[in-house]
């Protein structure tokens, strides 16, 4: 018996060893700044990235920006002052940033952008860009426009843009990658453009306002930068008495579930889709970044992480992915 108590002692002696030595690790704190919930589409982008993150253990201090940048701003520097080890963020423009990465840098925590890119004179102040190419975005949507009137014998294509931010990324870069492509039609011209800020009913705003001073049957096509716009601008040509999709040709950006159900209806003639769900590529890259992946062998991390995305038409309708936005 003497002996038996004696091994049960350095069984629990040697337990209480193994369980001080196993002990996990706390987990690595994300601070992840949203630009935004004005969208489906920004609530799945959020969701994906929070979701991935938080399956690889990561742990996620979150803030929405609520579409304004000095709260976005408040928000990394309250990341700082946490002292998480990694911030994502959306950038709402592309400006204005240089001086609170500057800090994020001189702390030492290492910066990811997400979906929308800024313009700064020191690109180390960031690690990398994940997100989609908007001006490839621009450009599927110009070649849209181009097959389309390929065939008509109309001697001018009249095309109003619905853009977003005026400031924002996205904005900028689809415009300059549309234009580029709808330039080798020499019929083609935007002639008129109008900002709806990426919100519906600043969308059916503008356009309200556009139908006011213009004749939309002299427009040919409606470029839009997002669905919610899209919807906007829809209500407010169905109030003039068009019929979206046949009277004036509808191609919008993002590719929500409700969207999609329009171009099944014909009130749309193409969606190019704009892909919210980055969070498996956001967490591989930060899981690389952790593991110490990029220094091995020179190896260095893209500036550039663009994901794939497609574009939707009557062609195609039936072998569109289930949306979940």
């Amino acid at each position: 018996m003497k002996y038996l108590k004696y091994l049960l002692l350095l069984l629990l002696f040697f337990t209480g060893c193994a369980q001080s030595t196993t002990e996990e690790e706390p987990p690595l704190i994300i601070g992840f700044s949203q630009s935004g919930t004005e969208s489906n589409w920004r609530k799945a982008h959020t969701h994906s990235i929070v979701n991935e993150l938080e399956k690889n253990h990561y742990q996620v201090l979150y803030r929405n920006g609520f579409m304004n940048q000095e709260r976005q701003i408040q928000d990394i520097r309250t990341f700082i002052a946490y002292k998480v080890d990694m911030i994502v963020f959306t950038p709402l423009t592309e400006t204005g940033w240089e001086p609170v990465l500057k800090e994020a840098k001189q702390a030492g925590i290492p910066v990811i952008i997400v979906d929308r890119q800024i313009q700064i004179s020191d690109d180390s102040l960031y690690e990398t860009h994940i997100g989609p190419s908007f001006k490839a975005e621009g450009h599927r949507a110009g070649i849209f426009v181009n097959n389309f009137f390929k065939e008509s014998d109309d001697p001018d294509i009249r095309i109003l843009e619905l853009s977003g931010l005026a400031d924002a990324s996205p904005t900028i870069l689809r415009s300059a990658g549309f234009r580029e492509w709808i330039a080798r039609d020499k019929r083609m011209q935007v002639v008129d453009t109008i900002y709806g800020d990426f919100i519906r009913m600043k969308g059916q705003d503008q356009m309200r306002d556009y139908l006011q001073h213009h004749d939309l049957n002299e427009i040919d096509v409606l470029f839009s930068h997002n669905d919610e716009m899209t919807h906007g601008a829809m209500e407010a040509i169905k109030e003039a008495g068009l019929i979206p999709g046949k009277d004036i040709i509808i191609v919008t950006i993002d590719g929500q579930n409700d969207m999609v159900q329009k171009l099944r209806s014909g009130q749309v003639n193409c969606i190019v889709e704009c892909n919210p769900d980055v969070g498996f590529d956001v967490a591989n890259t930060i899981n690389r970044y952790f593991a110490g992946f990029y220094g091995e062998n020179n190896q260095r991390m893209p500036k550039e992480i663009y994901i794939y995305e497609s574009v939707f038409t009557e062609q195609n309708m039936d072998s569109i992915p289930t949306r979940n936005y």
